[in-house]
C-alpha cells in the first residue's frame, strides 16, 4: 500500500480479512491534509490481510494515527527493534511485486493488488528488483565456487 492509502485507512474499510482501499490522505492546494479518492481508478482495490492483523486493527480502532511523514519514523524504529536492514515504505511495494511475480502470480493480478495503472510501471518496478536479486545470487554462486576450488 502507499503511505497515503495507509494514512486514510479506517477500521470500517476492513471486512473480515479484506481491506477496501478507496481513499488516500493527501495535501490539498492549501497544504492541508485531506482525504480524497485514490490516485487512480486502478488504485481502488481490495486486498487480503492476515485475519489476526484485521482483528488487531478493529480492536485498537485505527490503522495508523499520526502525521503521514512520521510513518517512516515508525518503520525505522521497527527495523531497529527487529534488527533488519533499513528500507523505505515504498520499497515494500517493490518487494511485494517482485516476490509475488517470482511465485508465478499472473501480471494482471499483481497489477490489481498493487494498484498500478499500467503494467509498464509495475514491470519496471519488479524487473529492477529481480535483476538485483539475480546479481546477488550470481555473486553467492561465484563465492562458493571460489571457496571450493581454492580451499
Amino acid at each position: 500500500m502507499r503511505r497515503s492509502e495507509i494514512c486514510a485507512l479506517q477500521p470500517s474499510d476492513i471486512d473480515g480479512d479484506m481491506v477496501h482501499i478507496n481513499k488516500a490522505l493527501v495535501l490539498d492546494e492549501n497544504k492541508n491534509w485531506v482525504v480524497k479518492t485514490t490516485k487512480t481508478t486502478e488504485s481502488t482495490r481490495d486486498i487480503i490481510i492476515p485475519i489476526e492483523a484485521a482483528e488487531k486493527i478493529k480492536k485498537q480502532g485505527y490503522v495508523y494515527k499520526g502525521h503521514p511523514g512520521c510513518i517512516n519514523t515508525h518503520l525505522e524504529r521497527a527495523e531497529r527493534k527487529l534488527g533488519i536492514p533499513h528500507f523505505s515504505l515504498h520499497k515494500l511495494r517493490h518487494y511485494f511485486a517482485s516476490e509475488i511475480s517470482a511465485l508465478g502470480v499472473p501480471e494482471a493480478d499483481i497489477l490489481k493488488m498493487g494498484g498500478w495503472e499500467t503494467d509498464h510501471v509495475m514491470k519496471s518496478v519488479y524487473r529492477h528488483s529481480m535483476i538485483e536479486k539475480e546479481e546477488k545470487a550470481k555473486r553467492e554462486v561465484a563465492e562458493k565456487f571460489q571457496k571450493t576450488i581454492f580451499s
